[in-house]
């Protein structure tokens, strides 16, 4: 390996810690929630645990492979592969990333499971779209809270409203609450 691939290798690494540690995920523009995972603390640094990482400087493209645990305060996302896509460098930048670097869309291959406070996601594949602030999972969706669970074949959730949206010809299953049981009376 030469000087200048071992330097191109460690600017690699130290973009990847820079964005994660600075928090870039979670900077925003107008209608960005704040942080880069569902139920995720801005306020809290990512944390991304893999096998590998290869970082493409042309593309502006970080790729994690093998086990990727990322981790944002109350939240994880699991899946086999996790790219993040920055966002182009201005022209007048030099050939090293640098930590303002920005991160545009995430996608996720997996199997996919997100994990928050309450609930449990899964899917074939993940996306965030930073611009429209929406998360996307495609392919044998599961939605769990608690005892309910939600079943289809698209989620997509805006993390500015609050608003998700299941397709896909849609299941349910909803279980009473403990309390409604007890309070009926019985025939």
């Amino acid at each position: 390996m030469t000087l200048p691939a071992c330097a191109r290798g460690l600017a690699a690494l130290v973009i990847a810690g820079s964005v994660l540690a600075s928090g870039a995920l979670a900077q925003g523009k107008a209608k960005d929630s704040g942080a880069a995972l569902p139920g995720g603390d801005d306020k809290e640094p990512i944390q991304i645990d893999a096998a590998k990482l290869d970082y493409y400087d042309k593309e502006q493209k970080l790729v994690y492979t093998g086990d990727v645990v990322a981790r944002q305060g109350g939240s994880t996302l699991k899946s086999s592969v996790l790219v993040l896509y920055l966002a182009p460098k201005p022209e007048s930048a030099e050939s090293t990333p640098s930590s303002t670097s920005d991160v545009k869309r995430m996608e996720a291959t997996g199997p996919v499971t997100l994990i928050t406070k309450d609930q449990v996601s899964t899917g074939d594949r993940g996306v965030y779209e930073k611009g429209e602030d929406t998360l996307y999972l495609y392919g044998n969706v599961t939605v769990t809270q608690g005892t309910n669970v939600t079943k289809g074949d698209k989620l997509a959730y805006d993390l500015t409203t609050k608003k998700a949206v299941i397709v896909g010809r849609v299941k349910s299953m909803f279980q009473p609450k403990d309390d409604d049981k007890k309070q009926k009376p019985k025939n």
